[in-house]
């Protein structure tokens, strides 16, 4: 994933219709949304398709967009990704019973071997809460940063610091041999 400095100037082009600036955009967050997408749907298939609509409904938003902050940018873009998991799983042709925030082992840990997570690691992160689960995700497969998650998810950069350092702790002992 590529580093750019001048997201807000991105932003900006970007919402006034400009559409170098958005692909730009895209290429810069693709990775980090489809990796937390993936984590979450039941196939590579389902995942493409999910993310390929949040970038349109991403695209269709922007105009009534006003940027203040890149963490509020990311937050912009983690809401509509966390709407699209939500319809995903209230649609009745999905085979998922459960909600976003609900891991089920059934669906998840397969989904999450195949996206680069090993089966012992998917079981471990059911020991987590949903918030600390949510934090080793975004921050270990999407790659946000700590200021990043704590933006996303609404709690100050120490919070979710400690919640990381206190999950990891756990996974570590979770994933000890026995």
């Amino acid at each position: 994933m590529e580093h750019i400095d001048h997201i807000e100037e991105l932003v900006k082009d970007a919402t006034s219709g400009t559409p170098a600036s958005f692909k730009i955009l895209y290429e810069h967050l693709v990775d980090k949304v489809f990796s937390y997408v993936r984590y979450r749907a039941n196939s590579e298939d389902d995942a493409t398709d999910i993310t390929q609509d949040i970038f349109i409904d991403i695209y269709k938003s922007l105009p009534a967009f006003s940027y203040t902050s890149k963490e509020q940018f990311y937050g912009f873009v983690f809401t509509i990704t966390k709407r699209k998991l939500a319809k995903y799983y209230g649609n009745k042709h999905t085979q998922a019973t459960k909600s976003t925030s609900e891991f089920d082992e059934d669906h998840h840990a397969p989904t999450s071997v195949e996206a680069g997570m090993s089966l012992d690691v998917a079981q471990a992160l059911t020991a987590l809460d949903e918030v600390a689960r949510e934090i080793v995700v975004l921050h270990h497969w999407s790659l946000y940063t700590f200021p990043e998650i704590a933006s996303l998810i609404d709690m100050t950069e120490s919070a979710v610091r400690v919640r990381h350092h206190r999950a990891l702790k756990t996974l570590s002992a979770s994933l000890q041999p026995q």
